[in-house]
């Protein structure tokens, strides 16, 4: 299938789920389920918390997608709430860790391999929050920049800007 004929299917997919189709829905949790764990797991770098913030999202998209307005909409929609939950479990870690820290408790790093996917991970993990999620969805998830705009509700311009510098980001940090 292509992208176009994958976003009506999908239409397709929120309407009868919308009118309480429940094998519609079930083909909408089977079409994205594994893309949205991806996604999440980006940010978590730990597949059960990734599992777990989408089965939350889940349980959140079944009971407002009645509310969607804009079927063609459901990708961004969908991708929105597990964005907001992921960004929720991060600063939730984030504060474990500043609490853990003051304690003076503190986890065992492990060193990732040596190799070229290894150095251009660590490249993009030294970017931004805000630039890895920019580069994430524009190259791992194939979104247009209209759709990153809508997905993290921000100015198209914004998401130009940030891409450009997640760009350059990477390449200094790759090479140095």
């Amino acid at each position: 299938m292509n992208r176009q004929s994958d976003k009506i299917l999908d239409e397709l997919l929120v309407l009868r789920a919308q009118d309480g189709d429940k094998k519609s829905l079930a083909m909408l949790v089977t079409r994205w389920h594994k893309k949205l764990v991806a996604y999440a797991y980006r940010y978590t770098n730990e597949m059960e918390s990734a599992k777990d913030i989408v089965q939350d999202s889940w349980q959140a998209i079944i009971k407002s997608v009645y509310k969607l307005q804009d079927p063609a909409k459901f990708r961004v929609w969908a991708f929105r709430i597990v964005h907001n939950k992921a960004i929720s479990w991060v600063r939730e870690k984030q504060k474990e860790k500043r609490m853990n820290d003051e304690f003076g408790y503190n986890e065992t790093l492990v060193e990732e391999e040596e190799s070229d996917f290894g150095s251009i991970r660590r490249a993009v993990n030294q970017l931004s929050d805000n630039q890895k999620t920019i580069l994430t969805l524009f190259y791992h998830n194939n979104y247009s920049l209209q759709e990153i705009s809508e997905i993290l509700n921000i100015n198209i311009g914004t998401v130009k800007s940030r891409l450009y510098h997640a760009r350059q980001k990477v390449k200094e940090n790759y090479t140095s």
